[in-house]
């Protein structure tokens, strides 16, 4: 196999796992809240990448080398995806549900390959350009129902003014873009650590860390955590401790496919999300939505548009 389809594989599965991720969120918001969710999973990201460092460790028989710019951008790389993107996903998968926050996610790809052309030179053919807006087109085709960013029409007096935070919290455009624009950073600058420092497994941890620092440091409520988690319903921190373990799982993946192909096709393989999670949750959860004629044809340009971004240089 060679290395660009050994990266081609290692982002499949990473969107695989990240697919599998926003099921598991959308139940376990429903039994524990977000806040707590949160920290769960961090945490499990933390310790798990750990408990995988460590035996890489052991079998290798051998260090890991250091390379200080490489760890200062994977930190910078857990700021911006395992912090603020997946702050600003969650709030928008338990807004607005797992299909249309996936929809949101679909402009990522496009954030990525013009950050990876600025910062990384990383240049794309007409065709290859092409490729990446037919299959953001097919993505938004599959999620997209109509009427579904309409204003919801308010009954009674209008709400008393609140803060930004909140604010923030009740804008789907906010919490989407942000979402986006930041796991478009995240990847940039992974990739461009992988190239100078190849321990996807390392770089994983480094960004847990990072994530799992912000979130006590910017999170007031901390000091309840310990009492929630005792209240909390065992399913839903079970299915959080459930993310915690797919999410670093697929990071690593993600962030090892960046050694082999570019940013731009890493990040729209891996962020392709409503390909699977649609039909996922109409078949596994029940879920009303009707696989649409519109949807089996946004999945058809995704995989055509993905297969000739792969095929073509």
């Amino acid at each position: 196999m060679s290395a660009h389809s050994f990266g081609i594989v290692l982002a499949v599965a990473a969107l695989v796992m990240f697919s599998a991720n926003i099921l598991l969120i959308k139940q376990a918001s429903l039994r524990v809240g977000l806040d707590l969710g949160f920290l769960l999973s961090v945490g499990v990201n933390l310790l798990f990448c750990s408990v995988l460092l460590a035996g890489q460790l052991l079998l290798s028989g051998t260090g890991i080398g250091w390379s200080w710019p490489a760890v200062l951008l994977f930190l910078l790389g857990g700021a911006c995806s395992t912090y603020l993107g997946r702050w600003f996903f969650f709030e928008a998968v338990v807004r607005m549900g797992s299909a249309k926050a996936s929809l949101f996610q679909v402009s990522s790809p496009g954030f990525a390959a013009l950050i990876a052309w600025v910062a990384l030179d990383e240049t794309l053919s007409p065709p290859r350009l092409g490729a990446i807006g037919f299959t953001i087109l097919g993505l938004a085709v599959i999620g997209y129902v109509p009427g579904m960013f309409g204003r919801a029409e308010r009954a009674g007096p209008a709400p008393a003014p609140q803060g930004w935070s909140s604010r923030l919290k009740g804008s789907t455009l906010m919490l989407g873009a942000g979402g986006s624009m930041a796991y478009a950073m995240g990847t940039v600058v992974r990739g461009a650590a992988i190239r100078d420092w190849n321990q996807p497994v390392a770089g994983a941890l480094l960004g847990a860390v990072a994530g799992l620092l912000l979130y006590l440091v910017f999170n007031p409520a901390i000091r309840s955590v310990p009492a929630s988690l005792r209240a909390a319903d065992r399913r839903g921190v079970l299915l959080f401790v459930a993310c915690g373990v797919v999410t670093i799982s697929a990071q690593i993946c993600s962030i090892w496919s960046l050694r082999y192909i570019e940013v731009a096709l890493s990040n729209l393989i891996t962020l392709s999300t409503p390909l699977l999670v649609i039909p996922a949750g109409y078949l596994l959860l029940a879920q009303k939505e009707v696989l649409s004629a519109r949807t089996w044809i946004g999945g058809a340009m995704v995989l055509a548009g993905v297969a000739a971004l792969t095929l073509t240089r």
